[in-house]
């Protein structure tokens, strides 16, 4: 009830002790002078801070939750990406912002990629893989889970590859 409470009668040494009784069972009994009389032991149960205990397993979600959700919010923020029939643009930074652009008639292949998670929440991510330096792999996360951004800019990537003449760009 009120933590592990425990009386012993006859301690002639500290590391003999006999069986715990209840708190309840708690008497004192008179004890010749030479031994030690213990009146309780135990430990306080989580009532003696019952507000801090009660306040903190509600709390609780909720900062770890907080670890969970600020990093998604900045990347959900630091993120941008505009897909036109020419280019990939690309806009990184939550307080400094970056923005590359890539050509389209310079991408080399483009991937549709969903996970079952991806799919139950119906969004899913185009992996564009290009001919360029600075980076040759886009993550686009974020984009419907359906298939018609991915066609509409597959066709675009053909397009603007007639357009400049580029027949395949594989090594």
């Amino acid at each position: 009830m009120f933590g592990a409470a425990r009386i012993v009668k006859n301690r002639s040494h500290f590391g003999a002790s006999k069986p715990a009784r209840p708190f309840a069972a708690c008497i004192l009994r008179s004890m010749p002078a030479a031994t030690e009389e213990l009146i309780w032991e135990g430990r306080p149960t989580w009532r003696a801070w019952a507000l801090q205990w009660i306040f903190g397993w509600i709390l609780l979600p909720l900062i770890v939750g907080l670890f969970l959700l600020v990093p998604v919010w900045t990347r959900m923020k630091a993120n941008r990406w505009k897909l036109t029939s020419r280019r990939i643009e690309v806009e990184t930074g939550l307080l400094a912002k970056r923005v590359d652009t890539l050509e389209l008639w310079r991408v080399r292949d483009v991937e549709f990629r969903q996970s079952l998670i991806e799919r139950i929440a119906g969004v899913a991510r185009i992996l564009v893989t290009a001919h360029d330096g600075s980076s040759p792999t886009i993550e686009i996360r974020g984009v419907p889970g359906d298939r018609t951004i991915y066609d509409r800019l597959m066709a675009a990537v053909m397009d603007a590859r007639q357009q400049r003449g580029v027949m395949n760009l594989n090594p």
